[in-house]
């Protein structure tokens, strides 16, 4: 390993504290390799002048989620997260684990595993070069606008017309996020499938689908001259008036995060999803 960045959610180590630490664990356990120290937040308009061996999120699932947005299109690079936020559904390992960490991470004794992400017919002007979602694309009604209609149509085909506070158009990294709140289905992050949750459906014929994550999805919007939004992963919106037609489908990119070898997806979603306090016996 050669070349590490570190990106900081400085609102969460406004010290710096946290990433001082993971630098000087970098070192001890990996000699003199080139660290850079990134605003997380900034990572979008950061210039990388060459390849990184390993980006460091240190933060909480949302700063996952803006990396792995920020570097696609620049950078393959494999995402470790190192939680200290509140969730931490998405990260690799809890910062007090940082040293067991590291030394499987020296023994290679990790995998790599690819993540579907989202992209939209948003131009890219309009959403500041980034029209990329690990979680999800939401569509929704604007904080004191009324139901908006929506057509869905996948493949070209009608699915069904529907009125409701919104749609979430989720991958399945973000199945355990807006989308099961919502009532969508869990859905394991290696499927390779999109999920379609309506919000707050005025329309009861209308439910969850899991579709190929290969499919087009077409949703026309009519909000009757009110405003509706478009947000990518809960962190940007787009405004919207009246109607619009945004086509979603699976990007050309996708996220790299790192899991080591003892890392078990069902005990992380009881501990932290389905349960979220005191997980069940024999763990």
């Amino acid at each position: 390993m050669r070349s590490v960045a570190i990106a900081i959610n400085l609102a969460k180590d406004k010290n710096s504290k946290n990433a001082i630490k993971v630098k000087e664990k970098l070192i001890e356990y990996f000699g003199n390799i080139e660290i850079l120290m990134l605003d997380s937040y900034n990572i979008m308009n950061y210039e990388f002048k060459h390849l990184l061996d390993l980006i460091i999120v240190l933060g909480g699932d949302g700063t996952i989620l803006s990396v792995a947005r920020g570097i696609n299109g620049k950078l393959d690079v494999p995402i470790l997260g190192i939680n200290i936020g509140n969730l931490g559904f998405l990260s690799s390992i809890e910062l007090s684990d940082i040293d067991l960490a590291f030394k499987k991470l020296k023994a290679s004794e990790y995998s790599i595993q690819e993540r579907i992400l989202l992209t939209s017919n948003i131009p890219k002007e309009i959403n500041k070069g980034q029209s990329l979602a690990l979680n999800d694309i939401v569509i929704s009604r604007g904080s004191l606008s009324r139901m908006i209609r929506f057509q869905i149509f996948i493949d070209g085909k009608r699915y069904y017309n529907f009125k409701g506070d919104g749609l979430i158009v989720a991958t399945p990294t973000g199945s355990t996020a807006y989308s099961f709140s919502a009532g969508g289905p869990f859905v394991y992050p290696t499927v390779d499938a999109i999920t379609l949750t309506p919000i707050c459906a005025h329309t009861t014929g209308i439910q969850p689908i899991v579709l190929n994550s290969n499919s087009n999805i077409e949703v026309k919007v009519e909000n009757n001259e009110e405003e509706f939004n478009i947000i990518f992963d809960g962190q940007k919106a787009i405004r919207y008036v009246n109607e619009a037609t945004i086509c979603i489908k699976k990007a050309e990119e996708h996220a790299n995060i790192i899991l080591f070898d003892d890392y078990d997806y069902f005990k992380v979603l009881r501990a932290k999803i389905i349960n979220n306090w005191k997980d069940c016996e024999g763990d």
